[in-house]
């Protein structure tokens, strides 16, 4: 979940590096385990029960970050689980029950990424949730005293024909700019968002290959990701502006060639396995149609993309999940259509899954179901959750998208049409557009 939408209205505390631990052991609680551990694009998301004593350590030669929680049992399904990363100078994490009385979390660090040199913080963001991040970077910061007491409104973000950024304030504010590489953020304390927001309109051909909008606490954050070649200058602060100036010109090391983000397009079924069947159709056969449709619309909007297959074959669902994590996808989209046992029926619509908790994947869900009924006129059955296997153990934010009814003959004929085909997915790419460069 590489979204902060989870964290809105939540309160931090900051746990400093090396300095959260407590002399006295600490007992486990009865309840006090750890459920989780997820990378986010920032950071490493932990959810627990209980309340650890945290210590945050370093070693060399192997060169590691070692988290051990000390008060909590590892849940049997996460002991020795080796989880992928490739972030902020991570490789990947590890997870044991390193003593009775300790969970422990390792970080293996890429030295050859200058982030592996940052030390790391723990913020505990309540409701059962640490975030883990490096230091002097990420943590929320607490607004000057020379403010208001009163929460400064953010009012709107504009992207002028200059090439400028301008963040709008309904008074004076202290913002902090943090760079990493071609990410920037923006993070403006003791402030909330104007419930009249004025959101930004990012063209097609701008630098920005992303911007986000976050809510943690007090602290308002705009997340901006640049295309490798670009940088960005404060170029001036008024009293209720931030302008921030993009130029071209600066080529930072290190960057992937991921275009604007890497999708994982996943045709549903395959081979041996043909899917919902009906009205002289088989659903693996126009998902893998529309798969490919979009893939290359998503690659003619600047992203990478990687398809579970291409062709009539069947694969199994794990296959299809370790691809997406180990290429460390940005989304990750499975395209399926619906039947009712019943056969052929007046039953249709359009309806977008994501995994029950994620705050990211039913922010992706609803642009694309969105974007689908907009397109299509078809009827709009919603965003749900469910557990299907591969948005619940995908690493990213994660959709399945039912595109129609094979047992409606008027629905059944719309997907096997390659030109309701091309609507479904032009629709698709740009609700995953608009997540990708808004979050939102």
């Amino acid at each position: 979940m590489s979204s902060y939408l989870w964290l809105l209205g939540l309160s931090w505390a900051v746990v400093p590096c090396m300095a959260y631990a407590q002399p006295a052991p600490k007992q486990i609680e009865s309840n006090a385990k750890l459920f989780r551990v997820a990378g986010q694009s920032d950071g490493i998301f932990i959810q627990l029960s209980g309340n650890p004593n945290i210590t945050i350590s370093r070693t060399n030669a192997p060169d590691r970050i070692v988290i051990d929680l000390e008060g909590l049992t590892v849940s049997p399904e996460l002991h020795n689980a080796v989880i992928p990363y490739g972030r902020l100078g991570v490789s990947q994490m590890r997870v044991a029950q390193h003593q009775p009385t300790i969970a422990r979390i390792v970080l293996d660090l890429d030295t050859n990424d200058p982030l592996s040199r940052s030390d790391w913080q723990a913020f505990n963001a309540g409701g059962g949730t640490i975030l883990l991040r490096p230091t002097g970077s990420l943590a929320p910061e607490t607004s000057s005293p020379t403010l208001s007491a009163t929460k400064a409104q953010v009012q709107g973000i504009a992207l002028t024909s200059t090439g400028q950024l301008l963040i709008q304030t309904d008074r004076p504010t202290a913002p902090r700019i943090l760079q990493q590489g071609s990410t920037y953020i923006v993070d403006i304390g003791s402030a909330s968002l104007s419930d009249n927001f004025r959101r930004p309109t990012i063209p097609s051909d701008s630098p920005i290959q992303r911007l986000r909008l976050d809510e943690i606490g007090d602290v308002v954050r705009v997340t901006v990701v640049l295309d490798p070649d670009w940088r960005m200058v404060e170029a001036d602060r008024s009293s209720t502006q931030i302008s921030l100036q993009l130029n071209r010109g600066i080529t930072f090391p290190n960057v992937a060639n991921r275009g604007r983000g890497l999708i994982i397009i996943d045709p549903g079924h395959g081979g041996g396995d043909p899917g919902a069947v009906g009205n002289g159709i088989q659903e693996k056969d126009v998902v893998l149609a529309m798969s490919l449709r979009l893939g290359r619309i998503l690659q003619g909007m600047g992203y990478s993309v990687q398809y579970t297959r291409t062709t009539d074959v069947e694969i199994e669902l794990q296959p299809r999940v370790e691809l997406a994590n180990n290429l460390r996808a940005d989304v990750f989209i499975s395209i399926h259509a619906n039947s009712l046992a019943s056969g052929n029926s007046p039953i249709s619509g359009i309806e977008t899954y994501h995994n029950p908790g994620s705050t990211a994947g039913f922010s992706l869900a609803t642009l694309v179901q969105q974007q689908l009924v907009r397109a299509t006129g078809g009827v709009d059955r919603g965003v749900k959750s469910a557990r299907f296997y591969v948005i619940r153990h995908t690493q990213m934010p994660s959709i399945l998208v039912e595109t129609g009814f094979v047992t409606n003959p008027q629905e059944a004929a719309n997907l096997n049409n390659p030109n309701y085909q091309e609507r479904l997915a032009q629709a698709m790419a740009n609700g995953i557009d608009q997540f990708l460069r808004t979050g939102r």
